[in-house]
């Protein structure tokens, strides 16, 4: 173990890298920040052990996370976008205490950590709902009703980012939204720029003016719309791929790159050894750690190979502490 010790939380040290200076350490995702999220509006247990989120999608847990119950029972919420006002939450906002969901968020976070908090998805939120295979020809067939829909789905969750940010303050806001396998998007550029994107230019608008960092969690190859990205103000990446030019964005445009270890590499086997472990986590940092504004994170480590996950933890704390002395 080094005996170099920290002087300063893990909250002063990502200050240091938001501002693109040279950090005390190479931070690792989840000891700098605590993953936050909507408590009374995410996914409540239900009667047969599943869960069940706010627009009526049950979920079932797998080896790898949870999915929704519909990829499985072919019975989707929605299977008309026309109708999407049929799904929509029946829920007064006004109603939640939310300066005490506040305090119940802060109580799980440790003393000098930031909170990333999830604010919501809507493309996410569709997919869910109607499944990939809908959701996608929904895009082409009603481009007017899917976009009204995205529209109504991001009103709702900036709301509720409004009501609970006074008391939470976070220092990182993110929306989720999986657009992108490790080949490429999932619908053309010009889809998501005529109807997704206008969407999301909204969402971050507020995040802007609340006077959080806007992040972005989405997985894949999405150089495609990189450019867009930065065009609507998303100042950080989570989990930023291999599969795109993390340093080009890094270092050019200056976006906070979380991430950067690959997920289907020989780190992230079941028969993957301690060494192999190891070693994918000093790749990552070795890559992507020289010129700072980067953040180590083991998104798409698979719970179904337990011993994985905390040699990646232990091998980041010490590779990461000394990285920048």
């Amino acid at each position: 173990m080094s005996a170099f010790k920290k002087e300063i939380t893990e909250k002063e040290n990502m200050q240091l890298v938001i501002k693109g200076e040279t950090p005390a350490w190479l931070p690792s995702f989840f000891d700098a920040f605590a993953w936050a999220g909507f408590l009374k509006l995410g996914r409540l247990p239900i009667a047969n052990g599943n869960t069940k989120d706010i627009f009526g999608v049950e979920f079932i847990m797998t080896a790898d996370g949870q999915i929704p119950y519909n990829t499985v029972s072919r019975n989707f919420e929605l299977t008309d976008i026309r109708k999407w006002r049929d799904i929509m939450p029946d829920i007064d906002l006004a109603t939640i205490n939310w300066e005490e969901e506040a305090n119940i968020i802060r109580s799980n976070v440790k003393d000098g950590q930031m909170i990333n908090f999830l604010a919501g998805f809507v493309w996410e939120q569709l997919h869910y709902m109607m499944g990939f295979e809908d959701a996608l020809l929904a895009l082409i067939e009603e481009p007017e009703a899917t976009y009204e829909c995205l529209n109504a789905i991001a009103d709702f969750w900036i709301d509720a980012l409004r009501r609970i940010y006074p008391y939470l303050k976070p220092e990182l806001v993110m929306f989720m939204e999986h657009l992108a396998t490790a080949r490429g998007l999932l619908m053309s550029p010009e889809a998501y720029r005529n109807i997704i994107k206008p969407v999301h230019k909204k969402m971050y608008e507020a995040v802007i003016e609340l006077g959080a960092l806007p992040e972005m969690h989405v997985d894949g190859y999405i150089e495609d719309i990189m450019p867009d990205y930065i065009e609507i103000g998303i100042k950080a990446i989570q989990p930023f791929q291999i599969f795109n030019d993390v340093n080009h964005y890094k270092n050019k445009y200056g976006i906070l790159a979380v991430g950067g270890w690959d997920a289907f590499g020989r780190g992230n086997q079941a028969d993957s050894t301690e060494e192999e472990i190891r070693a994918s986590v000093r790749l990552a940092m070795d890559t992507y750690g020289p010129g700072g504004r980067y953040v180590f994170s083991e998104n798409g480590v698979s719970p179904a190979f337990k011993h994985v996950g905390p040699v990646i933890s232990d091998e980041a704390r010490r590779y990461g502490l000394n990285f920048y002395r």
